[in-house]
């Protein structure tokens, strides 16, 4: 499954930034409900449509859940996820594939 892990990575750090989600449980409902309606991930993953549903659902709880607010900070001072939280990505990824 081809799914880029830093585009996944790039629209959770829009998300935890933006004002658009406020609660976690917000922040959760709305990166699910974007990555679910991302048909170019979608087509990239080769994965049928119940499996995306079900790999967004888990792979974006999973990083909302890792988030914690060093994470925040980090990635507010140098826009960018840290080494750590990137090789979180690549295990929840596989877990959830």
């Amino acid at each position: 499954m081809i799914v880029t892990l830093r585009t996944l990575l790039i629209l959770l750090f829009l998300i935890l930034i933006s004002s658009k989600a406020g609660s976690n449980e917000n922040q959760l409902n709305y990166a699910i409900r974007y990555c679910q309606q991302d048909m170019q991930q979608f087509t990239a993953s080769g994965l049928s449509t119940k499996q995306y549903l079900k790999f967004c659902e888990c792979y974006m709880t999973k990083m909302i859940n890792a988030m914690d607010e060093k994470e925040i900070n980090y990635q507010k001072k140098y826009n960018k996820p840290s080494g750590k939280y990137i090789k979180l990505s690549k295990k929840y990824k596989n877990q959830c594939s």
